[in-house]
């Protein structure tokens, strides 16, 4: 359902980045004279996975249909206006996945339905031929994207007691420098990416194995390994504030479509003083090497580690993050981000708790090449 969701987010976004602001229609006179027929189409050309709206109008008629050539989709109504939903499917018996082609350097995309469109009138039928323009995506075959950018981070965070009493503020931003890398093959996808940032740094390496192949949808397990160090976090008479540095490891199932990993996972964080137990979600896609490229790609996680208390756990490290990114052009991209990074220290008693809070929100450029 999550992969699904995600999907359908991305040909949303892909679609929006294709079409623009807004949604082209065409309306075309399919005959004249006193007893007028229009047919109007929007958007104008069909895309797998998007449905047009066609309507047929004439105020004259006493029932309009629209008819595949091969006479397996058939719209009918009665009155002066047929509305209808049309798919890519049009005609074909049974929904079928079609690509464009290359030919002598040439990209053969388009693809035509033929239909028969019926206006009728006591009795009498006057019929037009008509061809939906279906837009055939072009298969992907790269493999392999890297990509580099610079990013402004605006940053605020606080320490308090367990009072609410503050005892650290600051609002500020900074650069951060970043580098990725992604592989994709049939049975497997690796990741690795890496920041580094004034008072913040880190790399983190994510792999994913198919253990059971599907169609369109593969089943398998998936490895997180992660490394960061904050800077801000100010030094204390408490011994835990000096842990700048966190390593984390999980593992988990996944599920995979080429260029998407959707994956839960269990592991251990580890700040060399203390032992934590994980449990996360991470979603990432990859629009430059899913199977029909799009211009957006998404990075979400939210993880929980958790531990230092018998029944309810009152040493804890929550992150949130969302970040994206939309190629404007087609090596360049605008990186958009939010993250949420929640800490609590117990101390020896309740009443002597440390909670933690930075939340950053990123806006930034990033290159790319893929292959």
């Amino acid at each position: 359902m999550l992969v699904s969701k995600l999907v359908h987010l991305l040909a949303l976004l892909g679609s929006v980045s294709v079409i623009g602001c807004g949604i082209p229609s065409r309306t075309t006179r399919l005959a004249g004279g006193p007893e007028p027929v229009d047919l109007q189409i929007e958007p104008t050309v069909l895309r797998t996975g998007q449905d047009a709206l066609v309507e047929v109008r004439s105020a004259s008629a006493d029932s309009i249909a629209i008819e595949s050539d091969n006479g397996w989709d058939r719209y009918w109504t009665d009155g002066p206006r047929l509305a209808a939903r049309v798919s890519a499917d049009f005609g074909d018996s049974m929904p079928a996945r079609r690509y464009a082609e290359r030919r002598d350097g040439v990209l053969l995309d388009r693809l035509r339905k033929p239909a028969t469109i019926s206006v009728c009138r006591l009795g009498e039928c006057r019929r037009f031929y008509h061809e939906f323009e279906v837009r055939l995506p072009e298969r992907n075959h790269r493999t392999v994207a890297l990509s580099g950018g610079w990013s402004t981070v605006f940053a605020r965070r606080s320490v308090t007691s367990r009072n609410r009493a503050a005892l650290f503020e600051e609002a500020l931003s900074s650069g951060v420098f970043s580098l990725e890398g992604e592989l994709v093959a049939p049975s497997w996808s690796a990741k690795a990416q890496g920041f580094y940032g004034t008072d913040n740094r880190g790399a983190s390496i994510d792999l994913s194995r198919v253990l059971k192949q599907g169609d369109e949808v593969s089943y398998g397990i998936a490895m997180h390994l992660s490394v960061s160090r904050s800077e801000w976090l100010p030094d204390g008479s408490r011994p835990a504030l000096a842990d700048h540095t966190a390593y984390r490891a999980s593992i988990g199932p996944s599920i995979m479509l080429r260029g998407i990993t959707a994956s839960s996972q269990l592991g251990i964080y580890s700040s060399g003083r203390e032992t934590l137990q994980i449990v996360g979600t991470r979603i990432s896609a990859n629009g430059r090497l899913t199977a029909v490229r799009i211009p957006v790609s998404l990075t979400a996680e939210k993880t929980l580690a958790f531990g230092g208390g018998p029944i309810v756990s009152r040493r804890r490290d929550a992150l949130e993050s969302l970040a994206a990114s939309v190629h404007l052009f087609d090596d360049f991209a605008l990186d958009l981000g939010v993250s949420s990074h929640r800490i609590a220290w117990p101390g020896d008693q309740p009443a002597s708790d440390l909670r933690a809070s930075e939340v950053l929100m990123t806006i930034g450029g990033r290159y790319s090449l893929t292959w």
